[in-house]
């Protein structure tokens, strides 16, 4: 896949909404941190594609606001290695190794597990039923072909049911860990996603849930990242 050379004005399905408005901010809120909350699911979702060059300008367009909170999310973000700078003035959307993938998902294989486990006799029957849409719009993004809308609703699915745990900090370090495999995820595509294969680990998970079967539903989250890291690391092994 070739990097982009110059920032792709598209939004991802989620983050599709008004402009961030000052007089709407929650409680607590800056404009920075939305900024940085967006720019964090845009990663996390994969709406940014691996070495696609960003400016402050471009994404405080996108998002209504002035240069100032953007620049704030994007330092904040450099700060964590969400983003990187190149030549001390690019900011460009980081490209994993592979060794930083399978260091990455070692850890990811045992916290997601556990965030699954706590999930299952806490999450809400509402949310239960909301993610029975969120498989049929996966399917049906899978078999349209549409590459964004696809990691978007696999982003939501896996991330509702961890943060469904209620466990703060666990779900903390699993989004991190989420940006910074995201962008890299593009790279699946279409080669590796134009099927439903994989997608029995989605299923499989549903009825766990419906069960409130822990250890059931942990066992599906760790097949899905089995399956998923067995095509990505061919594509990312020198």
């Amino acid at each position: 896949m070739t990097a982009p050379t110059r920032e792709r004005a598209r939004r991802p399905a989620e983050t599709e909404e008004a402009d961030l408005d000052a007089e709407a901010l929650p409680r607590g809120h800056t404009l920075a941190d939305l900024a940085y909350q967006r720019l964090h699911h845009e990663l996390m979702s994969g709406a940014l594609l691996p070495e696609q060059v960003l400016t402050v300008r471009g994404v405080a367009e996108r998002y209504g606001v002035s240069l100032t909170p953007v620049r704030e999310a994007v330092q904040r973000l450099v700060a964590e290695r969400g983003l990187e700078v190149v030549g001390g003035r690019v900011i460009r959307v980081p490209r994993l190794d592979v060794e930083t993938y399978r260091e990455i998902l070692k850890i990811r294989m045992e916290l997601e597990p556990l965030a699954a486990r706590e999930a299952a006799t806490r999450i809400a029957h509402e949310e239960i039923r909301r993610l029975e849409q969120v498989v049929v719009q996966h399917v049906a993004a899978i078999r349209a072909g549409d590459a964004r809308r696809t990691l978007a609703e696999n982003t939501d699915f896996h991330l509702s049911i961890y943060r469904a745990s209620q466990q703060t900090i666990l779900v903390g370090f699993i989004e991190v860990l989420w940006r910074r495999v995201g962008p890299t995820l593009n790279l699946l595509f279409p080669r590796y996603c134009g099927s439903l294969t994989g997608h029995e680990n989605h299923l499989a998970a549903m009825e766990a849930l419906h069960r409130r079967d822990a250890e059931a539903l942990a066992k599906a989250v760790r097949d899905d990242l089995v399956h998923g890291s067995s095509f990505l690391v061919r594509l990312l092994d020198p």
